[in-house]
């Protein structure tokens, strides 16, 4: 147990970026209790890509990821109970896919702009409107909302997703919830290709939107500008500008690669020749890339981060360990039908191998 605990505080030793250093020095014995808490109680802590670095790193290499990344790791963990550093939502999957086990988060108020105004009973509304449909829901969305659905889908999956759920169903429309700018965005890849399939968004055929605030504040002047600022030509070959799915269709155009999270790590990991990068995306995200690919410079001019993920503290996680509080609860006969939607998902991931 003291043996692991070492380890690991070795382990983010290394892996923390030189801004980072006194940061840590500062929370180092807080940090040391954590980890002797995780062994001692022996708890799975998973760590969203958004976290801030130190509570990121808290979780090993296979313990954090983007969400369908920690989705996997919840389904597979035989951990009694799991710690999760993320916003709520994720926690309630976490939950869902282990339904005998003790899930805990540091702050039960995480949520998120897309899955708080987002119900049920909007599901069910556009499942009357649109019949026959299956509705593929964003893994940004609570237990509630899931259980209404068809599939769930994270940003990582869900043009494969949306592909299965129209040839299953034999039908070339899907119902796409609850993000608008996702919606359109991948109705933009599709049309692209030979697919034929048309998504039914909030907002296509409503006054309905849903966005992330996040990356809803991202604009095509922003990144021109960056790209002129810090020399980054589009299309150039050492420096690149890589954006989320959840920006607007615009903002999309003028990067140089969109996708998930954990796409735009690949992204840096396929292309070594690009040594300046740009994220658009919560800005703690390159921070804690920038410790996983140290010979990358990674442009520092995002203040967009998301007031859901800061919530979740080193001194907030230290406590729920200590007193085992915040947890996750969802009423079984939700959770069940959730999973449906949840193990569609996953068993998606598996047939595209």
């Amino acid at each position: 147990m003291v043996n692991t605990t070492y380890n690991d505080l070795q382990r983010i030793e290394r892996e923390i970026s030189p801004d980072q250093v006194i940061d840590y020095e500062v929370n180092k014995d807080k940090i040391e209790r954590i980890l002797q808490l995780r062994d001692e109680k022996n708890v799975l802590i998973l760590g969203h890509n958004y976290m801030h670095p130190l509570v990121y790193q808290l979780s090993g290499r296979s313990q954090r990821g983007d969400s369908l990344a920690l989705s996997k790791y919840a389904a597979q963990t035989d951990k009694p109970v799991i710690l999760f550093d993320g916003v709520r939502f994720m926690a309630e999957t976490a939950k869902i896919l282990n339904p005998s086990k003790t899930v805990l988060i540091a702050d039960l108020s995480a949520g998120c702009s897309l899955a708080d105004p987002f119900k049920a009973e909007d599901v069910i509304e556009y499942k009357e409107r649109f019949k026959g449909i299956p509705v593929v829901t964003y893994i940004n969305s609570y237990a509630d909302v899931k259980a209404e659905s068809d599939y769930c889908c994270t940003s990582g999956n869900a043009l494969e997703v949306v592909k299965h759920a129209s040839k299953t169903y034999g039908t070339d429309k899907v119902i796409f919830l609850p993000d608008s700018l996702m919606g359109e965005n991948l109705q933009k890849d599709i049309n692209k290709s030979s697919i034929g399939i048309e998504l039914i968004y909030p907002g296509k055929y409503d006054d309905k939107r849903g966005a992330c605030e996040v990356h809803e504040q991202f604009t095509p002047e922003h990144l021109k500008d960056i790209r002129l600022q810090y020399d980054i030509p589009k299309g150039g070959k050492d420096a690149a500008i890589l954006v989320h799915w959840e920006c607007k269709p615009e903002v999309l155009d003028e990067s140089d690669f969109y996708g998930s999270t954990f796409e735009m790590g690949k992204y840096i990991r396929d292309n070594p020749q690009v040594k300046r990068v740009w994220l658009g995306t919560e800005c703690e995200m390159s921070a804690n890339l920038a410790a996983e690919f140290p010979s990358v410079e990674f442009v520092k001019s995002c203040a967009v981060f998301c007031p859901h993920m800061r919530k979740i503290t080193l001194d907030k996680i230290l406590y729920s360990l200590e007193n085992m509080v915040y947890e996750v609860n969802i009423d079984p006969h939700i959770a069940s039908r959730a999973k449906k939607s949840i193990d569609r998902m996953l068993e998606v991931g598996r047939l595209e191998k």
